[in-house]
Parts: structure tokens; sequence; C-alpha cells
């Protein structure tokens, strides 16, 4: 939580900040009114570096305070987007609507004006086409309020600029998938270290968008350390379990890291090999768990090469503090599958099928109240 009493009425605006380009220099263009910003970074398991929030302030002079926003971004994945999902799992439109929704509430509390967002106009294919930033503004209640100073001269003025509050002819008219303006106005500001456009969100990656379903689809309650395995080097699933095996020695850390009392460990008994790590919400099978430790131990390559075909080897199988140790023969093809893009696009194409059923729904009931309150009234 923000230490909301520390920041009252200390900031006339605050911005929601990635740490990308944009969302930098549309703080320091407001800043450079006078104004004071307070950057939100908001944070979940699929963006956000918290632990950045330092080097910001020492590379641009930006005020930032990191925003865990995880269990409201679980639920709007959990539950499907309103907007509908993007060219992967990424709820562009709804995420932006749930993070204005969010600064509103901390502008507010705060005492502060106005939001500020890096959004240029077009820039975006999914989230910042015109009907897009209409849409965050209506559904996040910030019409008004809600500035996006690196693309203002192209959209209509906001309160904020009517009232005077913010100079709109200090403001710039940026549109378009272009990065040469912004990069032209970064030298202007002497930044030592010129930041990507923000990206970083795992929710538009193909790979990681396929595991992160079928995380979803295979733990009933998942949380935010759940998605950590979506970050190993191999990622399997059967039956509500999964199961991660690292192809690195950083991934196999991670998942030491991020192991649960619950998890299943697994590793050659014998020889050096993989770490695998096994996580259901239901007790593992004998017969499941075989098949894990199968499909673990094919990735032994130093093993399985030095030893003569249909030799098993021991595996060590640890969970909740107890070791046993059991024999199989490695194997690929088990009951386990791989997350694969090709089964979560034909998942999501139902999912936005729905989706777009339920807004057509909506439209519907409005015009037929629309016309009944017509006819009311001439009756």
């Amino acid at each position: 939580m923000l230490p909301i009493d520390g920041l009252r009425d200390k900031y006339d605006a605050v911005a929601l900040f990635s740490g990308g380009l944009d969302s930098i220099l549309a703080m320091r263009v407001v800043m450079d009114q006078g104004l004071r910003v307070l950057g939100l970074h908001f944070c979940t398991p699929f963006f956000g570096e918290p632990d950045s929030v330092s080097k910001w302030k020492q590379l641009y002079d930006l005020d930032v305070q990191p925003v865990d926003i995880s269990q409201e971004m679980l639920a709007l994945i959990k539950n499907g987007p309103k907007n509908g999902f993007g060219s992967c799992l990424n709820p562009c439109t709804d995420c932006h609507t749930l993070m204005a929704t969010k600064a509103k509430e901390i502008m507010e509390a705060i005492g502060a004006k106005f939001i500020i967002s890096g959004e240029v106009l077009w820039q975006r294919p999914m989230s910042q086409r015109p009907d897009a930033l209409n849409i965050v503004h209506r559904e996040s209640k910030t019409k008004g309020v809600l500035l996006r100073p690196l693309s203002a001269l192209k959209l209509e003025p906001t309160e904020v600029e009517k009232s005077g509050l913010v100079d709109r002819n200090r403001l710039l008219g940026i549109y378009g998938r272009g990065r040469a303006d912004q990069l032209q106005l970064a030298q202007q500001y002497g930044f030592s270290e010129v930041p990507a456009s923000a990206g970083g969100c795992i929710l538009t990656e193909r790979k990681s968008s396929a595991r992160i379903w079928a995380i979803f689809n295979q733990l009933e309650q998942p949380a935010n350390e759940d998605f950590l395995l979506a970050k190993a080097g191999r990622f399997f699933y059967y039956d509500g379990c999964i199961l991660a095996i690292n192809k690195t020695l950083e991934q196999a850390e991670l998942l030491e890291t991020c192991q649960k009392p619950d998890d299943i460990v697994l590793e050659l008994a014998d020889e050096m090999g993989p770490l695998a790590l096994g996580r259901s919400e239901k007790p593992w099978e004998p017969a499941v768990l075989s098949e894990a430790a199968a499909l673990m131990a094919s990735y032994a390559n130093k093993a399985v090469r030095n030893l003569p075909s249909g030799t098993p080897l021991r595996v060590s199988v640890k969970h909740k503090g107890r070791e046993d140790f059991i024999s199989v023969l490695p194997k690929r093809s088990t009951i386990f599958k791989e997350a694969t893009w090709e089964e979560m696009v034909q998942a999501l194409k139902l999912v936005n099928k729905e989706m777009t059923e339920q807004r057509l729904a909506r439209k519907r009931e409005k015009f037929y109240t629309w016309i009944s309150r017509k006819k009311y009234k001439r009756d």
C-alpha cells in the first residue's frame, strides 16, 4: 500500500509510469510547467520493476512509487476482459482502464488534481486508437482529468487545460508509431540513458502467454508466485499438475527460489542433470509422478548418452522434507503436454467471441431501453 498520509497535498498530479521513454517524457513535460508529479509504477506478476524506483530518481529526477495491482490483474484475466484480449493474452484496454481507475483513487486520496499518461495516439494498434482511449476515459471515469501530454494537441482539451492549470501551448502533438520525436526530446533533456518504449509485459509474448494461460486453467486459485514457473526453460501440464524444468543454471535457481511447501522437486540421484519442479493443488498420483520423472530424465542429455539404451535412471523425489527414489526410463512422450501458442489461440477465440457477444447484448439492452423511454414519452 502507498503511504497516503505521507503523500497528501504534495503533488499536483499523478502519472501512469511504466518506466518506458514515453512515460518519462510525459512526466517531464508537465513538470516543466512547475507542477509536482508523482509517478505510479503499477506492478503485477506480468510487468513492473519495483526495484528500479531509485534508478529512475537518479537518472531522470522523478518521484515514483510502486503500486501492486496483482490481484485485480489476475481477476481481470481469469474472468475475461470486457474489451477482449489482444494478439496474445494481453487485455490492454482493460488493463489501462484498471490503472487509470487506481490512479484516480490515489489522485483523490492524496489531493492531486489530474492524471498523466504517456500514451501516444496511434502508437499501439490495440490500446492507443482514439476509440480505445475513449473507452479508458469512460470506464475509468477520468474524462477531463486524464491528460496525455505527448499527444495532447491531437486530442480534445481536458478540463485541466481549459482551467489554465496546465498550459496547453506547452504540450505536444506527437502521434503514430515513429520514435524520432521522443528520441529528440530525450536528447534535449540530456538523458544519459534512454530506455526503450515501455514493453516488458510478458502477456504480449507468445510463449509466456501460452504458459500463463495453462497456469490459469490448471490451478483453481493461482497466486503471484505461480506465474514465475512460466519463466522456466521448459513447461508442461497434465490434469491440474504443472511441471517446470530448467534449461540454465539461472532457471534452476529461480525454481528453487519459488518452491512452495507442497511442491514436488525432481532431479537425478546419481548424475548431474536438470531440476524439475512439480506443482498441483491435489496429491500427486504415483503414475503421474513417474511420468513426470521420466520426462525430466529425458532432458539429462549427458546421462542418457552415456548409458546403454533401455537403462533406467534413478530419480530423487523430494516432497515436504522427505526424499524418495524411483527408477524410470527416460522418455519425451508422456501424459504431460507442452503449453503451445496454437492451443491458446483457439481458446482465446472462444473467449473473445463470448466477450463480443456480451458487448453486443449490452448495446442491444441500452437500445431497447432507449426505445422504450421514447415510446413512453410519446404516449
